[in-house]
């Protein structure tokens, strides 16, 4: 059969940045016998970007992308844009995700994305993980000093009615008032270059072995919840021991 090309509707929710604040007292002691106190809060923004249509410069991530079989590779040739690497594969979707500091305090942060589970297939020990939907980050972010390993934070959580699986990177640097992290959390998502669409109307995808029912209706987009969290710095030797002692939750979709 003739392959037909797919254009389907990527719709990324960006949900709420959590905005975690926090009271510090500092006090002084003078002759007047005068308690000065002053605060220090924190507050994150978390942005997203993309390239613009001649890759000279990173502009707002717009929502509505058509999302087709990436032609070429996520791993491939790569340019830099804003200072980031990014694939020039055609049809791959930027989505740069990083986390601003807009408050007053330095602050740990970390960032969640979601992906609906029927996207995925698993991974098996010492082999590739296969997914209709892919996503990635470049070599830059596993830096010292930078992003953690992404782990797997919950699965399945429904939202909206839709079974994800959760995902999370920590920043391991503390940020500081008005500083945004060096590098993003995460760069983009392409659709599998062997998705297509069988006589019967259904969505298949093909690792190798045939195609494959994919059991996620395409043509009524993908959405892709993102969300961010931060806890105060001070006091606090790691990111790690920082978001341990702050009662945030693993997964903030959990009901």
């Amino acid at each position: 059969m003739k392959k037909k090309i797919l254009t389907i509707c990527l719709i990324v929710a960006l949900a709420a940045t959590a905005i975690i604040g926090g009271t510090l007292a500092y006090f002084t002691d003078t002759d007047a016998k005068t308690n000065t106190f002053t605060a220090g809060g924190v507050k994150i923004a978390l942005i997203e970007e993309q390239r613009n249509a001649d890759s000279s410069a990173l502009v707002p991530f717009e929502n509505n992308k058509n999302l087709m079989p990436i032609v070429g590779s996520a791993q491939g040739e790569q340019e830099i844009v804003g200072g980031v690497k990014l694939p020039t594969a055609e049809n791959y979707v930027d989505k740069i995700m990083t986390i601003k500091n807009t408050g007053a305090s330095a602050a740990y942060v970390r960032i969640f994305v979601a992906v609906p589970t029927a996207l995925q297939n698993g991974q098996t020990p010492n082999a590739p993980r296969y997914d209709v939907l892919h996503w990635n980050f470049n070599g830059d972010s596993c830096a010292v000093g930078q992003w953690t390993d992404e782990i797997v934070v919950a699965n399945p959580t429904v939202i909206n009615g839709v079974e994800y699986k959760i995902y999370s990177r920590t920043y391991t640097t503390a940020l500081k008032a008005n500083e945004v992290t060096a590098t993003p959390a995460y760069i983009g998502f392409y659709l599998d270059k062997t998705v297509d669409m069988n006589a019967d109307g259904d969505y298949t995808v093909d690792w190798g072995n045939g195609p494959v029912v994919i059991n996620y209706d395409l043509s009524k987009g993908v959405e892709i919840p993102v969300f961010a969290q931060a806890i105060q710095a001070d006091g606090f030797d790691s990111a790690e021991a920082a978001f341990a002692a702050s009662g945030l939750p693993a997964n903030p979709w959990a009901k």
